[in-house]
């Protein structure tokens, strides 16, 4: 069990030595250190404009991080829209301090790795030895460094905004079913919903069509958007659908090409890698993850990158029968990866590393775990630093947990 409270699950940001901090004690944008609990990252920085009393749009952030877990990153403000830029700030679970000057505001490459410190709870103690067996045998080699080798998979983070068993919203979007987008990307509960937002888009699901009655009952909300849009419309459901967040759109894109990735992934290590060695299988509710030793990564694809799919990436090398593979499966093909009639969002070819390694992994000892009704249930935890844009859930699969 983890993050049964935020501080079982703590992230630190780590910025890259290369971002341009100012000497000067002033200057275009403004860096702070947003340390919050319990609070997505849209969220705080939201509560922090609102505290500042400054638009949202002023700040600028590198990633999103976890909403429940106490979490440390970096955002930026920029002075020219909000020149009061405060040398410290805080609210209910958020603090803000400022930490200099910049010349441009914090994008994602400038976070070099983040560092994780996770408490996990309710073990037993075969599951205790199990963890360090599959620490074991993931360990790299001495002549590579410390740290335990993963294949990179996206974690059930990167699908918020998939209803797993019901379909993926950008699947219907590329086939031009902008309806059943909607009805999946507005009207279907998810199991980890809050209650404000089952009654939503229950209240939307059972009033379908009925767009002006059920304009009555909706509070405002940013998806309330696109039903305004059919009421305007009444049937342009791809315009309904562009009303939506843009984040979210592009959110429920990626969420796709990163479940293609993941598929991809684990087809390539069950072709190359299980021959060569052990390999580790742990169920995930989006796929079977498969996570091959050491002995069993050949040097081709110790260094191997598979891109995100894009209407125009090349299959090719080792990954290509894998990815052609799933596409079958999928009833798709490389090329159908675009939504007609729209810009954006838009399927982007993104290079990932097939591997990734958690640098200076250490777990404690088992101790026995207060928290649980059984007292020979043990807690331990797991401290390591991972490259930017990998995920520590990801590894805690890998170990069993």
């Amino acid at each position: 069990m983890i993050k049964r409270t935020p501080d079982d699950f703590q992230v630190e940001e780590i910025l890259s030595k290369q971002f341009p901090l100012l000497a000067e004690k002033s200057g275009p944008f403004a860096l702070y250190r947003l340390t919050k609990e319990t609070l997505a990252t849209p969220e705080a920085v939201g509560r922090v404009a609102r505290a500042l009393k400054v638009p949202a749009a002023v700040f600028a952030y590198a990633g999103l991080k976890d909403k429940h877990a106490s979490t440390l990153q970096h955002i930026t403000l920029d002075t020219a829209k909000a020149p009061d830029a405060p040398e410290k700030s805080e609210g209910p679970d958020w603090t803000l301090k400022r930490l200099g000057f910049a010349p441009r505001a914090i994008v994602a490459s400038d976070i070099e790795r983040n560092r994780f410190h996770i408490t996990v709870r309710n073990l037993t103690a075969q599951e205790c030895f199990d963890m360090d067996r599959a620490r074991r045998l993931l360990s790299v080699s001495e002549t590579d460094g410390a740290g335990v080798r993963i294949v990179n998979y996206f974690g059930d983070q990167r699908f918020g905004s998939a209803r797993h068993g019901r379909g993926w919203v950008a699947k219907h979007l590329i086939k031009g079913e902008f309806e059943d987008a909607l009805k999946l990307a507005i009207a279907t509960e998810a199991r980890k919903d809050r209650m404000d937002d089952k009654i939503f888009k229950r209240t939307i699901r059972e009033k379908w069509g009925k767009w002006g009655e059920m304009l009555k009952t909706l509070r405002p909300r940013p998806d309330r958007k696109a039903i305004e849009r059919l009421a305007n419309s009444g049937s342009d459901f791809r315009a309904a659908f562009c009303a939506l967040p843009y984040m979210f759109q592009q959110m429920c894109v990626y969420a796709y090409q990163s479940w293609l990735w993941n598929s991809i992934a684990r087809r390539v290590v069950a072709e190359s890698c299980v021959e060569r060695g052990p390999v580790i299988a742990a169920d995930d509710t989006y796929g079977e993850m498969l996570f091959p030793t050491h002995e069993a990564i050949s040097p081709e694809l110790a260094d191997l990158e598979i891109p995100l799919l894009a209407r125009k990436t090349e299959l090719t090398g080792v990954w290509k029968a894998a990815a052609e593979a799933v596409l079958a499966e999928e009833g798709i093909k490389v090329t159908d990866l675009e939504i007609p009639g729209v810009r954006r969002p838009f399927f982007g070819e993104e290079p990932r590393r097939l591997f990734f390694t958690a640098d200076n992994f250490e777990a404690t000892a088992p101790q026995t775990d207060d928290s649980a009704d059984d007292p020979k249930r043990k807690k331990r935890t797991l401290s390591f630093s991972l490259p930017r844009g990998c995920y520590a859930t990801v590894l805690l699969r890998a170990l069993g947990q």
